[in-house]
């Protein structure tokens, strides 16, 4: 412990932490830190950044493009309590685990909104972190912790709400593009439109490249529109679409000879996804005389998804076809009783999703005989109401939601028909010592509902005796926690912040893939507890240190076998840390920061290490007018290392490789600062 301790570099935690744009405007990874009248809307109002009772942070659009990344998630994976890992052909960041909670990127345990919808797949409830580019963002709000009171299933680490940037007055146009290592082209072009009674945009991107790896090709792209219009004095409509197409070829896990021997290589010369999706929604929004917003929201999401993927030295073809209708209304107010402020929301949804599941025999590049094949669907059927009490310098919040998940499956002639049913408390209590010194405590719980695959998937698998297996369990209850925070937060005059927030999660009924009977299981318990620190510091002569880091351990409890009891939670790293030093000036800045990772296992027996890995990121950013300019180069010093494994079905451990030295350059025009 003691070397994390000594290391927690990582930048903030506690009521109140910003990337924002009022700071450094350095490049590569940018961390920066804000004083706390930011607005954040994460929690289905208008929040202070420093009002939140839990670890919160908020990314400018301004600090994401400055960076030089080209996916959101390559900072959020940095923040303090997250871990991002498997880097795509591009070496950007795929996924990102909140505080311990891991599925090795097969699913997601943050709720990522988009325009204010769940972006996760129906299958397996992945994130893709290309929805939406950093040059579309207005800002990224991320509230950790349990959000099951908010919003329901997957949100147990918490959520990220991505907002996108309006429009500016008049017709404009916005562009960025973008070169780099391993044949790296994208750009992305918005044309825009605010008048009097109405604005809109259109967005188009394009992303394109070979990949450090063999077989590790990537070509992205994406549309996306939206328009408002004010009908009347109380009320706006708005409509938006995203469309993302993804191609995206996938070189597998390596043994550890095989890296050794050359590790850019590729374990398999089959394997790829392509996904088609789109989300639409519209947003009716009407403020009553009474002090009451109201909102009604309809949405739907559509998913076309083709894959080869190989298990057991079998390449299948597993094409999916999934759609999900929805829609939500919820209003929210202010109050005055006994003379006391008082903020409320409440709100209802009902949601049906259903996915068709496919699989093909796959030789010689051709699918072939159709294997197996299930339909299934899930509805959700959802009711919260959450109140904001001030007394004083004391602030007490309290939030209550009910899901009902109705899941059904035909796959043959076989039927299966469940009902799973949650409640979710949170409760918190605030206190401000002054406008820079706040302390908060809360409680919540959260639930995770097994996913379509891991209830369903029809997947077959020789049982050695000419007969066929699944690994699918229709049998899997909700993943259950109850969750412990207590953070502050103080800010000096001159600027300087520290922040600290320690938590402790008790998880049970754990949903993971069960090696004994080769099948998902709800395996037991397990405790997640961290402690997040960060400082930041101006210097003298244009210069900022920042510091911060994570010390996580996450251990498996009450297991049957006495000989994992105890240990570190697999693909889950104990320590991370993050240093910056950055030198700014009106137009531009330099900067360059040390990452570090450490003590993580691929297996729960603790046997298998992950080594520790640091890299050292550099770069500058410079600013004329509207153009800017952005140099980013990751991993400097070159460092090969690994940054996830697993061990497989024979149990052999597998690493995945991370990118060497890689540079990336950016020019664009945006009229904003």
């Amino acid at each position: 412990m003691v070397r994390y301790v000594l290391g927690l570099w990582m930048l903030a935690a506690g009521p109140g932490f910003a990337l924002a744009e009022q700071a450094s405007p350095g490049p590569p990874d940018t961390l920066e830190v804000q004083v706390p009248e930011v607005v954040v809307t994460a929690l289905r109002g208008h929040d202070r950044l420093g009002d939140i009772p839990a670890a919160t942070f908020v990314v400018s659009g301004s600090a994401l493009a400055r960076s030089g990344v080209t996916r959101i998630s390559s900072l959020i994976g940095l923040l303090p309590g997250f871990y991002g890992y498997g880097q795509r052909g591009s070496g950007e960041t795929g996924v990102v685990d909140p505080r311990g909670f891991t599925a090795n990127g097969e699913s997601s345990y943050l709720k990522l909104l988009v325009n204010g919808q769940d972006v996760r797949d129906v299958e397996n409830g992945a994130v893709d972190w290309d929805w939406i580019t950093p040059e579309e963002v207005d800002r990224v709000e991320v509230v950790q912790g349990a959000g099951a009171w908010l919003y329901g299933d997957g949100s147990e680490g918490g959520i990220v709400n991505i907002v996108r940037r309006e429009p500016r007055s008049g017709l404009r146009s916005e562009g960025t593009f973008r070169g780099g290592s391993y044949g790296l082209a994208a750009g992305t072009l918005v044309l825009s439109a605010d008048g009097e009674r109405g604005m809109g945009a259109l967005r188009g991107t394009l992303k394109d490249l070979e990949g450090f790896r063999d077989r590790s090709a990537e070509r992205v792209g994406g549309l996306g529109g939206d328009a408002s219009w004010k009908l009347g004095a109380n009320d706006r409509l708005s409509v938006d679409a995203l469309f993302l197409d993804a191609n995206r070829e996938d070189p597998g896990a390596l043994t550890r000879a095989q890296i050794q021997a050359d590790r850019n290589q590729a374990e398999t010369t089959t394997d790829f996804q392509d996904r088609e999706r789109v989300l639409v929604g519209a947003h009716w929004k009407h403020a009553s005389g009474s002090n009451i917003e109201w909102t009604v929201s309809p949405y739907a999401r559509f998913e076309d998804a083709k894959q080869v993927r190989t298990i057991l030295f079998t390449p299948l073809d597993h094409p999916t076809n999934a759609e999900t209708w929805g829609a939500e209304i919820a209003a929210r107010g202010a109050a005055r009783p006994g003379g006391r402020d008082l903020k409320w929301s409440a709100g209802a949804l009902g949601e049906g999703s259903q996915l068709e599941s496919e699989y093909f025999d796959y030789t010689g590049g051709v699918s072939g005989t159709r294997l197996a094949g299930t339909e299934s669907r899930r509805d959700t059927w959802s009711a919260w109401a959450n109140g904001n009490l001030a007394l004083g310098a004391t602030s007490l919040r309290a939030g209550l939601r009910g899901d009902v998940q109705l899941l059904n499956v035909t796959s043959g002639l076989t039927e299966d028909d469940r009902k799973l049913k949650s409640l979710s408390p949170f409760f918190s209590v605030g206190h401000s010592f002054s406008e820079r010194a706040s302390v908060y405590g809360s409680f919540s719980t959260a639930f995770r509902v097994p996913t379509l695959n891991q209830l369903y998937d029809s997947r077959p698998f020789p049982d050695g005796f000419g007969g066929f297996f699944t690994i699918s369990n229709a049998n899997l209850d909700p993943q259950r926690s109850e969750s412990f925070e207590v953070g502050g937060r103080t800010a000096g005059p001159g600027g300087g912040e520290v922040s600290l927030a320690l938590y402790s999660i008790h998880v049970r009924d754990e949903i993971d893939f069960d090696l004994a009977t080769f099948q998902y299981a709800n395996i037991g318990k397990s405790w997640h507890r961290g402690i997040q620190l960060a400082m930041d510091q101006p210097l003298a002569r244009g210069f900022t240190a920042r510091a911060g880091g994570t010390w996580s351990p996450t251990t498996i409890e009450d297991s049957p076998d006495s000989l994992i009891d105890g240990n570190q939670i697999n693909a889950v790293p104990e320590g991370t840390a993050y240093g910056v030093l950055a030198w700014s000036v009106d137009r531009g800045g330099l900067e360059a920061g040390v990452h570090y990772v450490g003590r993580q296992f691929l297996d729960k027996a603790n046997d298998n290490t992950l080594s520790d890995f640091a890299t050292l990121d550099a770069g500058g950013s410079i600013r004329v007018g509207g153009a800017r300019a952005t140099l980013r180069v990751a991993n400097l010093i070159d460092r090969k290392y690994e940054d996830s494994g697993f061990i497989d079905a024979i149990g052999d451990p597998r690493f995945y490789p991370a990118a060497g030295r890689r540079w990336s350059f950016s020019v664009g025009y945006d009229p904003r600062p």
